[in-house]
């Protein structure tokens, strides 16, 4: 019955929606931080009309002061038609029901992988670009990521070991977006190396046994202390100073893969020995 009431619903909004969108969208909405940050590059002036409330939040998002000025939108087929979008962008793998509802109100929508990796970005910056009439846009901005990539990447050697402790013991491990920008900033993954997968846990032991030569935090996770976090003022791991080389990374730089990992890149880089 309550399926019955949303597809009602639906077909309502959708005689409200307008005609089909023209080839060039006018009205588009991202619900997926990511997704938002990348279409805030993008898109021209009036033209994104909807993104999460997550992109708001200064802690994880980049833009949030960009995003100040957009209308919010969550992630129902309601919230979505009443910005009476002609495009919606999506994560491949995410938001089945609602996209079937949009779709039967006729919906233009363009899905896109999530992006695990800065190349990964790239593909998906190139989506993003041609669905929204903004390829040369999109262009230029993969170009100067490219350039960006190849005056950081560290070519030698590793210069050390390094581990990432994030909320509740969890840490990046083989295959994490953080995997890769500690290989390109010149620092091998303790993690990787012990099998931790892409999002695993380590033991506070375990970091301490191993000695990093680096030890990657969020500087900001103890803003409000919570059990999850205070692993950040743990007495043992601020022993390792003077051993390990403490560095504070925001998450919000290495969150979503896009431009704002090469500011993650940078504050690595500046932690080598």
């Amino acid at each position: 019955m309550t399926l019955c009431r949303t597809l009602i619903g639906v077909l309502f909004l959708f005689f409200t929606v307008g005609a089909a969108a023209a080839q060039t969208p006018q009205r588009v909405v991202t619900v997926n931080l990511c997704l938002d940050q990348m279409a805030m590059r993008l898109a021209a002036p009036g033209q994104l009309v909807g993104v999460s409330y997550l992109s708001r939040d200064p802690r994880i998002s980049v833009l949030a002061d960009r995003a100040a000025s957009i209308p919010t939108v969550r992630a129902t087929v309601e919230s979505i038609l009443n910005l009476r979008p002609d495009l919606v962008i999506f994560d491949r793998d995410s938001h089945a029901t609602l996209k079937r509802l949009l779709r039967i109100a006729g919906i233009r929508m363009l899905e896109v992988k999530w992006g695990a990796s800065i190349d990964d970005a790239e593909s998906i910056i190139q989506s993003m670009a041609i669905a929204m009439g903004r390829e040369e846009i999109g262009k230029g901005l993969i170009a100067d990521m490219r350039e960006q990539k190849r005056q950081l990447t560290w070519n030698g050697a590793p210069l050390a070991t390094a581990i990432t402790l994030q909320a509740n013991r969890g840490t990046a491990g083989k295959g994490s977006l953080m995997d890769e920008l500690l290989r390109v900033a010149g620092f091998r993954n303790l993690a990787a190396e012990m099998g931790i997968p892409a999002y695993g846990r380590i033991a506070l032991e375990e970091v301490l046994v191993n000695q990093p030569g680096l030890l990657v935090l969020d500087g900001a996770a103890n803003a409000h202390p919570a059990r999850a976090t205070e692993f950040v003022d743990h007495h043992a791991l601020l022993a390792l100073a003077g051993k390990t080389r403490l560095v504070s990374l925001p998450i919000k730089y290495s969150i979503c893969a896009g431009p704002e990992n090469f500011e993650a890149i940078r504050l690595l880089a500046a932690a080598r020995p």
